[in-house]
C-alpha cells in the first residue's frame, strides 16, 4: 500500500491510467494491487467503482490459472459493483467494460470447468479509457 494522496485529483488519475494500462496488458494482479490503493484510501461510495474493476481484473487473474470457480465469481461480482457507474465514470466505458466482461463469462459458464483452458483468451476485453474526461470528473468530485 502507498501513501499517495488520492485527493489530487492528477494522482488519482494516473493512478487509475497505470491500473488501466495493466488491465489492458493482461497483468491483472498488478491492476489490483495499483487500484486497491485508491480503493482502500476511498471513503464515499464511490469506492464500488475501484472495486468492481479490481474484481474484473481478478476475475480474469483467475482465468490465466484456469481457476473456472474464482473466474466467474469475480466476473460476476465485479460487473454487479460497476453497474450504478454505467455508462461512463471518470473516463471509462463502464457499459462496454460489463458488457464484454459478461460475455465473457458467458462463454466461460458454457464451457464449463474440464474446458476453461479453451477459452480464447483474444475475447479479454480492454478497458476504454479517457485521461481528459477522468481528470474533468475527477476534479469535480474533489
Amino acid at each position: 500500500m502507498t501513501s499517495k494522496d488520492f485527493s489530487d485529483s492528477t494522482v488519482l488519475v494516473s493512478t487509475l491510467a497505470k491500473g488501466i494500462e495493466e488491465f489492458n496488458t493482461h497483468r491483472f494482479f498488478e491492476c489490483h494491487e495499483t487500484l486497491e490503493d485508491i480503493w482502500r484510501a476511498e471513503p464515499r461510495s464511490l469506492r464500488q467503482f475501484y472495486k468492481g474493476i479490481i474484481q474484473v481484473a481478478a476475475g480474469f487473474h483467475h482465468l490465466r490459472r484456469n481457476n473456472w470457480k474464482g473466474t466467474v465469481n469475480k466476473l460476476e461480482s465485479g460487473t454487479r459493483y460497476l453497474e450504478p457507474f454505467r455508462p461512463r465514470y471518470l473516463g471509462v466505458d463502464v457499459q462496454r467494460l460489463i458488457e464484454e466482461a459478461r460475455r465473457c463469462r458467458s462463454a466461460i459458464v458454457e464451457l464449463g470447468h474440464a474446458h476453461i483452458g479453451e477459452f480464447d483468451r483474444a475475447a479479454i476485453p480492454t478497458i476504454a479509457f479517457d485521461s481528459s474526461e477522468a481528470q474533468e470528473q475527477a476534479a469535480r468530485l474533489a
